[in-house]
């Protein structure tokens, strides 16, 4: 009779504790997408509908960066920035950039603008963008242009709510001048 009774209190303390445990959700690393990298885009209703040329892109080990095809004073490019934290909560995505190096934009969509709760901007170079609870991904378009010679180096992060919290991709564009042709 004692073996059942401390058997029965075995089973209802188990289940007591069982039930205390807490659902969580499934942890994964935000992720950071991007579309094709396009050079001197032309848009009509916010539809591309030209561009002078479009970029590959290599993976450096040596320096941990994707490294693109060397591009012109004077070229803008453009290439969709996706920041996705798959089932978690987005919470930033930040962008890092030298102003010496390069003049950098994005446009936002009102969906974007919705789930936004702040921005903040530290010396022109470095953009955070935080977001409020429930959006798991954003995307919008990103220009850049070169200032001078050398290389242009971008670096994006996304954050997310997860146990693996941020994660960060840099981009390193090699700059050139522009050949000179016979019509100058």
């Amino acid at each position: 009779m004692r073996k059942l009774f401390l058997f029965s209190v075995l089973v209802v303390v188990a289940g007591l504790m069982t039930s205390c445990l807490e659902y969580r959700e499934p942890q994964y690393t935000p992720r950071i997408y991007r579309s094709t990298f396009f050079v001197n885009p032309q848009f009509k209703n916010d539809t591309l509908v030209s561009f002078k040329d479009t970029l590959s892109l290599s993976y450096d080990n040596e320096e941990d960066a994707y490294v693109l095809d060397s591009v012109f004073l004077g070229d803008t490019i453009m290439f969709v920035g996706i920041f996705d934290a798959v089932v978690n909560n987005l919470v930033a995505v930040e962008m890092k950039w030298d102003t010496t190096e390069m003049d950098l934009w994005y446009l936002t969509t009102t969906d974007i603008d919705k789930a936004l709760l702040k921005t903040d901007t530290v010396g022109n170079c470095i953009c955070t963008m935080r977001f409020k609870p429930g959006y798991t991904s954003v995307r919008f378009p990103i220009y850049v242009a070169p200032k001078e010679r050398d290389y242009m180096k971008l670096k994006l992060s996304v954050e997310s709510d997860s146990d693996f919290p941020t994660n960060f991709v840099r981009i390193d564009f090699p700059v050139v001048e522009a050949p000179v042709t016979k019509d100058e």
